[in-house]
């Protein structure tokens, strides 16, 4: 007995041992949304890696904004170094604990790991992907190391712009304007005079296009988009301005509302609240039906309150042009009555209920010119506005739909997420009236 007790301590002391030996080896992780939103996508490895030494890749799939390992998943691994495939893809493979480690080698230059998901919890997903750059064995230059650690910063709306553009959903100008978000927030720098000496009459190129196309699919990494796009806006190729300031600006508590909604309610109101919303997020349309009715009878009818709504499109293609055709309404002063119709035929994402021959249907029900507002909302002239709004809201700090600020006398300002009951807006507006 005395022994299988010894033999048990020095077994246990060893296993001590090895996990401090464990503790001590540098790792470098990497965490990327997948390309259609569903998970976050986290490689861990060695920050030391040498060319051809085999080290463990571990990927783990989180669930977004909780880190929540998501288990039961279908997924595939490849890898390409400088653009030739030197691991996998493995075959579709399913891992109930979310989470796996497989023995990779990394070879000189830049290795893309390429992670795809096909299955969440036992049922079958359009394919999602993420890509991730391991570089091992070269010296970067100070430039492409700016871009390298850039790429981290290009907000997810910048790609969906990018998809949008690709499939002609925005024209040239919205486009642009998310990279002159990109060089006003110096994640791609630009000399000033190459950003003034501006050439409005060359079109962008089409195969630019399909470049955008290729880079919102994951196809392009982000660092090679940086560069692209540094490459093309130097040589003239793509024009851009400075960043002027607008002549319509318009705050309340922080948040430019000059390109959002018109206001629901009275100017006089001493609460106001700032909706944040996509019209295909069901969560939205919970808090149109569970909440909202209740707030506008006891607040904003009052003259209490007064509400603006802010577009953060990103749940599908159809959502921008959803928020767009909001606008071609307020030119015939429907608005609300319009963003009402949104919410109350809301339907799966991207199901066609919220295309353009939908929303041209919907207008002839509400007694719209329906030949002015086809007009309006095929010349996409409130697509820029729609995207102002989205940057706007994530400057603000906005990470998911729907969410509210709320601004109350002398500027106090508070945050709500989620569709929460009329209970919870209750009782943020009473103390912000009763401070």
């Amino acid at each position: 007995m005395d022994k299988v007790i010894f033999s048990f301590t020095v077994i246990f002391l060893l296993f001590l041992s090895g996990i401090d030996m464990i503790s001590e080896i540098s790792a470098e992780t990497m965490t990327e949304l997948s390309s259609g939103k569903s998970l976050d996508i986290r490689l861990e490895f060695d920050d030391d890696i040498q060319p051809q030494d085999e080290t463990r890749l571990k990927i783990e799939f989180l669930t977004p904004k909780t880190d929540v390992i998501q288990v039961h998943i279908d997924y595939t691994v490849n890898i390409k170094n400088n653009g030739d495939l030197v691991f996998g893809p493995i075959p579709l493979t399913h891992t109930s604990t979310g989470s796996v480690s497989i023995p990779v080698i990394f070879h000189e230059g830049i290795n893309t790991v390429m992670v795809d998901v096909e299955g969440i919890f036992f049922a079958p997903i359009p394919k999602e992907s993420a890509s991730f750059e391991v570089s091992v064995g070269q010296q970067i230059s100070d430039q492409n190391t700016m871009i390298l650690d850039n790429s981290e910063k290009i907000p997810a709306w910048i790609k969906s712009n990018a998809d949008w553009w690709s499939k002609d959903l925005i024209d040239d100008a919205t486009f642009v304007s998310g990279i002159q978000f990109l060089i006003n927030e110096e994640i791609i720098t630009i000399s000033a005079t190459v950003v003034d000496s501006k050439n409005k009459s060359n079109a962008i190129p089409a195969w630019i296009k399909s470049n955008a196309d290729w880079w919102s699919q994951g196809l392009i990494s982000d660092n090679d988009f940086l560069k692209g796009i540094k490459f093309l806006v130097e040589n003239g190729i793509i024009s851009v301005e400075t960043e002027k300031p607008n002549p319509n600006f318009f705050e309340i508590g922080g948040v430019d509302l000059s390109q959002a909604s018109p206001i629901l309610g009275s100017d006089d109101a001493m609460v106001t609240i700032i909706e944040f919303g996509d019209y295909q997020c069901p969560k939205c349309k919970q808090w149109f039906v569970n909440t909202k009715p209740e707030l506008v009878t006891n607040y904003i009818d009052s003259g209490i309150v007064n509400l603006y709504f802010v577009d953060i499109v990103f749940l599908g293609n159809d959502s921008l042009t959803a928020s767009s055709a909001t606008y071609c309404a307020e030119e015939q002063g429907m608005y609300w009555e319009y963003h009402s119709y949104l919410y109350s035929n809301q339907r799966r994402i991207d199901s066609g209920w919220a295309n353009t021959d939908s929303l041209q249907t919907y207008a002839k029900v509400l007694g719209l010119n329906t030949n002015a507002f086809s007009n309006c909302l095929n010349s996409g002239k409130y697509d820029s506005s729609v995207v102002f709004n989205l940057e706007k809201s994530i400057e603000n700090g906005i990470k998911a739909t729907p969410s509210f600020i709320i601004v109350g006398p002398d500027d106090k300002i508070d945050f709500i997420e989620g569709p929460q009951p009329y209970a919870v807006f209750e009782s943020v507006v009473e103390s912000m009236l009763n401070s």
